[in-house]
């Protein structure tokens, strides 16, 4: 049986859309108006709030046929059908049978990638002490703030709502009050009614501001003006029948209550309209939270680390890459990436591919995560010497290019093009000295996302950039970073 989700807008007008767009449009759009409303780029978190989730489910095959399903029962608007896979499986390398790699296979890469391999136990190891880093001294508090959370984060009360919602309160408990009392000019027997009217009225505010099942607080509502409307008219009613019968009550007890009741209906509706924002917030973040616990980690998940440095060094290296020596590499670095877990809101992923690259390819060590920081950390085991950048972007050594072309850097811009604007993307071509003797790395130029590092200045200059968003997880985010972890 299809699921039933209602939606809080139509997300195709979020991005400016038309329903028959295609992926590839609906990828522009989310690109363009995620840098808009970006939060830390000037825009408005709510109005991010609204992008994530149109873009979120407007590149999800079945997410979207739902919506269209939704907007099309309720809004009595056509979408055309569709076929095709979410957008980011699109960009995906299709996954084909892999043969069974030989034995001998990474012998053969390995004398293709050039040097022999140092023993591991020969390598120094880099001696970083993390305790003098000033993300390290930072006093951190956990757990780390969620996004989407277990449950949708209420904004302080505005003063469209207090100036709306207050009223219909403070009048609804005076009429309420005004018609139990004997001696009240208001009295009746029939005030019972009025407070099963009020606490329903109660009832529907708490939905209404929580943005919890709007089906039923929309029903809830309509049965309080309902019964409001229908309770002055037969004051009206019965006011009129005593002047016929010759009542004893006064005929402005009627018009009075009847003139209550059809206030307290007046109110209603400005209070439906005072919460109409707050409403349409957290059922989008209610809505959020649904999609990423379909696909993201738990919220309440404490994991931070993701694989194992050098698991998919030797079996997982792109061709030319000699794997024992990014195996060691991955992991002597890897080791002391660990320490960035003292960040609350740091995940670590090891291990990663390129979106629409080869799936069994790990071209990417490390990717780690703060808020909407990611960090891109690539490691290699190189001769001793004085490393730095030319003019033309290449790496050299003690003044000479080295062998090889660094693809490093470009593998960045396409990480930064498929995040788009959602995450700020910055990557260390971080190098490890496979002897002792003298080594160096020298930024005075750098590529544009990228900057060569030791392990050390990789440690202090990523940890202090993902410090700046380090009590924060985006789950979202999260899950986009594991679909391009490459299993070993």
């Amino acid at each position: 049986m299809a699921r039933h989700i209602d939606f809080p807008e139509n997300l195709y007008e979020v991005l400016g859309l038309d329903p028959s767009a295609s992926d590839e449009e609906v990828r522009r759009a989310g690109r363009r108006r995620q840098r808009e409303t970006h939060p830390d780029l000037g825009g408005n978190a709510e109005e991010f709030t609204r992008v994530r989730l149109a873009v979120e489910v407007l590149s999800h095959p079945r997410h979207r046929a739902e919506h269209d399903a939704w907007l099309a029962t309720t809004r009595g608007l056509p979408t055309p059908a569709r076929t095709g896979v979410r957008l980011r499986q699109q960009q995906r390398a299709p996954r084909t049978a892999q043969p069974p790699r030989s034995p001998a296979q990474p012998a053969a890469r390995h004398a293709a990638a050039g040097s022999e391999a140092p023993a591991f136990d020969r390598i120094p190891k880099p001696s970083v002490d993390v305790r003098r880093l000033g993300w390290y001294r930072r006093a951190w508090h956990r757990p780390a703030e969620v996004w989407p959370g277990t449950a949708p984060v209420a904004p302080p009360p505005s003063p469209r709502e207090l100036a709306t919602v207050l009223p219909f309160l403070l009048v609804s408990l005076a009429v309420v009050v005004l018609l139990s009392l004997p001696m009240s000019p208001l009295a009746t027997p029939w005030w019972p009614v009025a407070a099963v009217i009020f606490v329903g009225g109660l009832v529907w505010l708490v939905l209404r501001s929580r943005g919890s099942n709007p089906a039923l607080a929309n029903a809830i509502y309509w049965l309080v003006i309902a019964g409001s409307a229908l309770s002055g008219a037969l004051s009206f009613v019965d006011g009129m029948a005593g002047i016929i019968s010759g009542g004893h009550d006064p005929l402005s007890a009627h018009v009075l209550r009847g003139v209550a009741a059809l206030v307290v209906v007046a109110l209603a509706m400005l209070a439906w309209w005072g919460l109409k924002p707050r409403a349409r917030k957290m059922s989008l973040e209610r809505l959020l939270m649904r999609l990423a616990d379909e696909s993201a980690p738990a919220a309440d998940s404490e994991q931070q680390v993701y694989g194992t440095p050098g698991a998919t060094a030797m079996t997982h290296s792109a061709p030319g890459v000699h794997p024992v020596r990014r195996q060691y590499a991955e992991q002597i670095v890897g080791e002391r990436i660990a320490a960035l877990a003292r960040i609350p809101g740091v995940r670590i992923v090891h291990g990663l591919r390129l979106p629409g690259g080869d799936p069994e390819i790990a071209t990417i060590s490390t990717a780690i995560l703060a808020g909407r920081r990611l960090a891109l950390i690539d490691d290699e085991l190189r001769a001793t010497g004085d490393y730095a950048v030319d003019a033309r972007g290449a790496l050299t050594r003690d003044g000479s290019p080295v062998n090889g072309t660094i693809d490093f850097p470009h593998r960045v811009e396409r990480l930064h093009e498929y995040f788009g604007d959602v995450a700020e993307v910055r990557g260390w071509l971080t190098i490890v000295p496979d002897a002792p003797g003298e080594f160096a790395v020298d930024n005075a130029r750098t590529w544009a996302r990228v900057r060569l590092a030791s392990v050390e200045s990789m440690l202090r200059e990523a940890g202090d950039w993902l410090a700046e968003d380090g009590n924060r997880v985006d789950r979202l985010l999260l899950r986009d970073l594991l679909e391009l972890q490459v299993t070993p």
